[in-house]
């Protein structure tokens, strides 16, 4: 099972609002461009690539730490739970 369907079963629990799902979404993104940035940083050998890469990957993590620190104010917490049931469901498949 891939990233996205583990997300959007975690936002599709109905105990998150709609704020909160934009914000678990946001941090999954920017977690997903860290690691994009990272991978194309280890295959680029041009030095203008590798600065474009530097500058994705910083403003990537900008990204994940202003939505973490909306978390956390917020205090969004994934429950584990319910991602251990979605995750036995869909393993079914």
């Amino acid at each position: 099972m891939d990233r996205r369907k583990i997300i959007e079963m975690i936002k599709s629990n109905k105990h998150y609002s709609k704020d909160e799902k934009e914000i678990i979404s946001g941090i999954e993104e920017a977690m997903l461009e860290i690691e994009v940035a990272k991978n194309a940083f280890d295959n680029v050998s041009d030095k203008n690539l590798i600065d474009i890469c530097i500058h994705k990957e910083d403003e990537a993590k900008s990204k994940y730490t202003f939505y973490l620190s909306q978390a956390k104010a917020k205090n969004i917490r994934v429950v584990g739970d319910s991602i251990v049931e979605h995750l036995e469901y869909y393993s079914k498949w």
